[in-house]
């Protein structure tokens, strides 16, 4: 399903995004900013529903509606607008608006009011199976289905509670950035969303790349983290329900997490930046999550993986999903990086927290017992006999790293 947004505050589409997102699988979205790119982008290729703001730089939502209903009566309009008085919902009427929503919107209502004109959308586009017909004609091959997901808004997996959420939002002026820092600082999906937002062009306001939580939270503020927290968490289609792949994920999500602490603690050991160090090894198994997320998006739709293909094809497509989403994400260099470090040697071997990363990753792997490791453990000013595992069976997980990973 093609979906146009047509909004010019991009925290707001992107809010709008996730929980479109979210409500139903196979959504793909497309932001226009003004007027003109949205006549281009419905001119070019026109939507299956249609949401845009009323307000715009260069006019009024309403100019996009006039020149679709020209030619279209049935597409879903929804008019957002932070006026709700009687005279603009009685025009947004008068051109055949479906929705009219009031800002600033409360996210579950948002989803609540989305849904139906989705599920219609969806209805409409769906042809009746014939007696014949099989149940899912058009499911692709696995292979397929991953490669095909590279050109398209890739997703995490996320088992964000509502109920542990949405009470935040009635305290919302009480909360700081450093609290929900403490938080939500072993939430993969939102550190990457958070990261994601406050290195956009329009938020970058004073040139430099955000690296850490607190700052992301900060930049875009703690309202819009709590709304975005709040769309992640009703997304119904993020969570690995296969049992198979929900082990996997928690694996590397044990992995990730394994990483992050170390690398953070071996950071402030010696004067660094801990929690530049704790997001990036956080991300640093982002393209297995992907890849285990659109494994489910398969099975949702029918399709079937055998045991013994997961962990390849993880291993497969994990490195290409990481680069895409590093790309998709935006994520600034200095992040990947210290990602990149993690799975590979350093070059630059002057730059300790190049070296911490890779360092944490080869304790969690058991592998900081060889030269190699020892001579970087010295030259990054970490105490050796400090980080050096205790025993031979001190192993802190049960996989080997992968050098090849994202």
């Amino acid at each position: 399903m093609d979906i146009l947004i047509l909004e010019d505050d991009l925290l707001v589409a992107e809010l709008v995004d996730a929980v479109l997102t979210g409500a139903m699988f196979g959504v793909r979205v497309r932001h226009a900013a003004n007027v003109a790119e949205a006549r281009a982008a419905w001119t070019k290729q026109p939507a299956q529903l249609v949401i845009c703001d009323w307000h715009l730089p260069d006019g009024t939502g309403l100019e996009l509606v006039k020149l679709i209903r020209l030619t279209d009566q049935k597409t879903p309009i929804v008019m957002v607008s932070a006026r709700s008085n009687r005279d603009r919902v009685m025009a947004a009427a008068r051109h055949g608006i479906n929705e009219f929503i009031a800002k600033p919107f409360d996210v579950a209502t948002l989803q609540q009011r989305l849904l139906p004109l989705l599920i219609a959308v969806e209805a409409a586009e769906t042809p009746t199976p014939g007696p014949e017909s099989s149940p899912h004609p058009s499911l692709k091959a696995l292979e397929t289905w991953l490669d095909d997901a590279l050109t398209e808004t890739l997703r995490l997996p996320s088992n964000l509670d509502p109920e542990a959420i949405l009470p935040l939002l009635a305290k919302s002026d009480e909360l700081s950035a450093v609290e929900l820092t403490r938080l939500w600082k072993t939430e993969t999906t939102l550190s990457a969303r958070f990261l994601n937002l406050a290195n956009s062009a329009s938020m970058r306001r004073s040139g430099k790349p955000v690296t850490r939580l607190d700052e992301a939270i900060t930049t875009i503020g703690v309202d819009m983290a709590l709304r975005n927290a709040v769309a992640l968490s009703l997304d119904i289609t993020a969570s690995l329900h296969d049992k198979r792949l929900l082990e996997q994920g928690r694996l590397y999500l044990g992995i990730a997490e394994q990483v992050a602490g170390i690398a953070r603690a071996m950071a402030l050991s010696i004067g660094l930046d801990g929690l530049s160090c704790y997001t990036a090894g956080l991300l640093s198994r982002i393209g297995e999550l992907a890849v285990l997320r659109t494994m489910q998006d398969f099975i949702n739709q029918g399709g079937e993986i055998k045991d013994s293909d997961i962990v390849t094809l993880i291993a497969r497509w994990g490195p290409h999903y990481g680069n895409h989403l590093k790309q998709q994400w935006k994520l600034p260099l200095p992040v990947r990086e210290l990602i990149g470090a993690i799975h590979m040697a350093p070059t630059h071997t002057t730059q300790r927290p190049l070296l911490i990363m890779h360092l944490a990753a080869l304790r969690v792997g058991s592998r900081l017992n060889n030269p190699e490791a020892l001579r970087m453990l010295r030259q990054s000013g970490l105490d050796v006999e400090k980080w050096l595992p205790m025993a031979e069976n001190e192993p802190l997980s049960p996989v080997k790293m992968s050098q090849n990973a994202p």
